[in-house]
């Protein structure tokens, strides 16, 4: 496999994945435990605030009886800023609000996460990371996760129209 400059992966990576066809294999560990425990949800979708109204379009789109939003944190073990909040702008789009994506950023930033961002003994956390992370609705797709031979499995799903 051909080295690629990481800074430029991070912000092309979803347009590449789209045309490429390939499969990925993401590692995160909060991210996988919250689908495990959403493992009944029917189905299940990974968001995130880069993805909130496709999600949200998505989520719709199924006119579900009942919906359930998971925070699920720092490893399923402390609550988070980004993890609430997003819960939260979530939660204000699926019931009409039109929520607010700058209050949401001020918030986060002025939260004690963004910290870890900026820490060197952390290298694998980058402090343009957060830029994007923060980048609300930047992306029109939602992330549906089906389970496959036992494991979550994500596919992109784009809003019909």
């Amino acid at each position: 496999m051909a080295r690629t400059d990481r800074s430029s992966l991070r912000w092309e990576f979803p347009a590449r994945l789209r045309r490429s066809g390939k499969t990925i294999i993401q590692r995160t560990s909060a991210g996988t435990q919250g689908i495990f425990v959403a493992i009944r949800a029917k189905p299940p979708y990974a968001a995130s605030l880069v993805t909130a109204d496709a999600t949200v379009c998505a989520l719709l789109s199924g006119s579900p009886d009942h919906i359930s939003l998971v925070a699920i944190g720092d490893n399923g073990i402390k609550r988070t800023d980004e993890d609430e909040l997003c819960a939260i702008h979530v939660r204000n789009r699926l019931e009409g609000r039109p929520g607010d994506a700058d209050a949401v950023r001020r918030l986060i930033l002025a939260g004690g996460e963004v910290g870890r961002f900026h820490d060197p003994a952390r290298p694998y956390l980058h402090p343009e990371d957060t830029d994007i992370a923060l980048d609300i609705d930047r992306y029109d797709l939602a992330v549906r996760v089906n389970f496959e031979d036992e494991r979550p499995v994500a596919r992109i799903e784009t809003p019909a129209g």
